[in-house]
């Protein structure tokens, strides 16, 4: 991690103070391609000013961002296909993604009550529900 200052005339960008240059090395866990490795270098424009004291806490804070990056919003992006909607009027779009957000809860809430955790993706969630004409989500919402 490179932490430097910056101003917002040198970036044209309003209260920059500092960047932050990341480089990120994932490993393929499953699948063909297995025990490969890539790197990639990322840069954020941040609004911190530049404290060295202070770099553990931006690098929390950015580790945090990707953990809920890849955790809720993977979900409701790929299974729940939130980025393929191709609603546009605004109330529609909050309407939607508070029910999405709401079966998210759901399905976390029935998650919770499964052994085994292997079979218990959002994809298996929206499947029992299918399966038994959604009355086990009614039961997760009376308790």
């Amino acid at each position: 991690m490179r932490w430097v200052g910056t101003t917002p005339e040198t970036l044209c960008c309003v209260g920059a103070q500092s960047v932050v240059e990341m480089t990120r090395a994932t490993e393929i866990l499953k699948g063909k391609d297995k025990g490969k490795c890539s790197r990639e270098t990322v840069y954020y424009v941040s609004s911190l000013p530049l404290i060295p004291e202070r770099a553990m806490l931006l690098l929390l804070l950015i580790r945090s961002y990707w953990g809920i990056e890849t955790g809720h919003h993977a979900r409701l992006d790929v299974t729940a296909m939130e980025d393929a909607s191709r609603v546009r009027h605004r109330n529609s779009l909050c309407v939607l993604g508070q029910v999405r957000r709401i079966v998210m809860g759901l399905y976390y809430a029935w998650r919770d009550t499964r052994t085994n955790k292997r079979q218990s993706t959002l994809k298996d969630f929206h499947n029992t529900m299918a399966r038994h004409q959604h009355r086990e989500a009614w039961r997760l919402i009376k308790t």
